[in-house]
């Protein structure tokens, strides 16, 4: 999508856009944050593609100095508003997929959330080894991925027939947008691939209805995102 893409959808963005800080209802983050000892006004954080702002209106307040990038103008405008009582947000215009130097090496965290869905592999490769550049050395970086097992599981609710077995990752159309999806295993390698090391990937559960399902059957496990999770202890490679 294009700057443009993004303008426009900004207006609606928090009734088109599964806000998975705020839909997070098992506290899957909260609780990684909480177990990494990263909600300190000590630590400086990142969120690059943030949107509206939605993970520094959950978490910002424990954070110390906070830096929020994204590719939309218009969602910058919005994210300073839903957060203006957290002063001492900086807002950057900026393409996750080239960055400014300014940002290299600042962050104990790099938030990054459904933003590396571009249907070109390759985008998605340059643009987490930009996300990767961005953490301090020794400093985490959270990514959400959409999961493709759950798209597939709720495609299968949806029409009766079996889920597909699937590569690691694959393009999928949403509403009127094509993004990537990944597997657990394709997410995992996409970020080591990028210099991530201890990479791990958990559930991080959200509503029916934010897929569309109204009556959702009985045992079955809810739809969910990827938490992909990784450290930076070494330099990146351009």
């Amino acid at each position: 999508m294009t700057e443009k893409d993004w303008d426009r959808l900004a207006a609606v963005y928090a009734k088109e856009v599964c806000d998975i800080f705020a839909r997070d209802r098992r506290g899957v983050i909260a609780r990684w944050l909480q177990r990494h000892r990263l909600l300190d006004r000590d630590r400086t954080v990142l969120d690059l593609g943030c949107g509206i702002g939605s993970f520094f209106r959950k978490y910002g307040a424990q954070f110390g100095v906070k830096t929020g990038t994204d590719h939309s103008r218009r969602m910058l405008r919005i994210a300073a508003r839903v957060c203006r009582r957290q002063p001492g947000i900086e807002w950057l215009h900026a393409d996750v997929k080239q960055l400014p130097a300014v940002l290299h090496g600042r962050g104990d965290l790099v938030v990054c959330s459904n933003v590396i869905t571009f249907v070109s592999l390759p985008q998605c490769r340059r643009a987490l080894r930009e996300v990767v550049r961005t953490a301090k050395p020794g400093g985490w970086v959270l990514l959400v991925q959409p999961a493709l097992e759950s798209h597939d599981a709720v495609v299968a609710i949806e029409t009766g027939r079996p889920a597909p077995r699937r590569r690691p990752m694959a393009v999928v159309r949403r509403d009127d947008r094509r993004q990537r999806f990944f597997t657990r295993e394709g997410a995992i390698n996409l970020a080591r691939s990028a210099g991530l090391q201890a990479v791990r990937a958990d559930k991080v559960w959200y509503p029916w209805s934010d897929d569309g399902i109204t009556r959702p059957p009985r045992g079955h496990e809810p739809p969910w995102d990827w938490l992909v999770t990784g450290r930076r202890v070494t330099d990146v490679s351009r």
